[in-house]
């Protein structure tokens, strides 16, 4: 198979002209044994998605991969501009016309308070559509540093592995790829691992202050509240 890959920005009218030019020349040499790929963040009007639809009608395994690790007002406070609504309701048209749908989830520090709810709803569209819809990936954020899970103390994180192993242990297997179980695995071990450390109390410190002034000025710029939605952090978070 060719494996091609492009990035459809989300709203109008960002959407490249070359990538309909594509979908456009496909309508002329079809392509049933191509592999094709767009990345999409899905919070996009109803008519884009039907304009793809309609486009990828041509392509024989169109597959879309989308970014997201938490729901409702979880996940759209990790990505300003996100629409959980707009989202979950783009994912379920495109799978129901036979689009296979990926899952890329960056696990930064607030991440990890709506990931096992997440992966439930991950686990719910799977009994539902199959086990390949949608894959999902655990790809750990390491940059900027103060947004790293191990900018976290030692105890929360623990409680968090904690959850995710309960959450293996309980979710059904067979709905599961081994690469995503290997996904869970390791950000288990990253989590738990007393030896993974950022640095020295002094630096770790200053990657807290960091945090903090960072989602003070989030908050007070976008119009949101960290403490609200992010109870299991409030705690330690108010005394940064």
């Amino acid at each position: 198979k060719t494996l091609s890959h492009l990035r459809l920005t989300g709203g109008e009218p960002l959407m490249s002209k070359h990538t309909w030019k594509l979908f456009e020349w496909f309508e002329k040499n079809k392509k049933e044994d191509l592999y094709f790929a767009i990345n999409s963040n899905l919070v996009c009007k109803e008519e884009l998605i039907d304009k793809m639809l309609l486009a990828s009608k041509n392509i024989g395994d169109f597959n879309v991969y989308t970014s997201c690790e938490s729901v409702g007002t979880n996940a759209e406070y990790i990505r300003d501009g996100f629409d959980w609504k707009v989202w979950t309701s783009n994912f379920e048209k495109l799978v129901k016309n036979n689009v296979k749908m990926h899952s890329m989830c960056t696990i930064g520090a607030i991440s990890l308070p709506g990931l096992v709810e997440y992966l439930n709803w991950c686990l719910d569209q799977k009994k539902i559509y199959g086990k390949d819809v949608p894959t999902f990936t655990l790809n750990i954020q390491r940059f900027p540093t103060f947004q790293s899970p191990l900018v976290l103390p030692r105890e929360i994180r623990n409680q968090f592995a904690i959850d995710l192993i309960d959450w293996k242990n309980q979710a059904d297997q067979s709905l599961l790829h081994a690469m995503e179980i290997e996904h869970v695995d390791r950000l288990i071990e990253y989590i738990k691992n007393e030896n993974n450390q950022l640095g020295d109390d002094k630096y770790v410190n200053l990657l807290r202050q960091d945090f903090k002034k960072y989602y003070t000025q989030y908050d007070f710029r976008r119009n949101k509240n960290f403490e609200e939605v992010f109870p299991k952090l409030a705690e330690w978070y108010k005394q940064l």
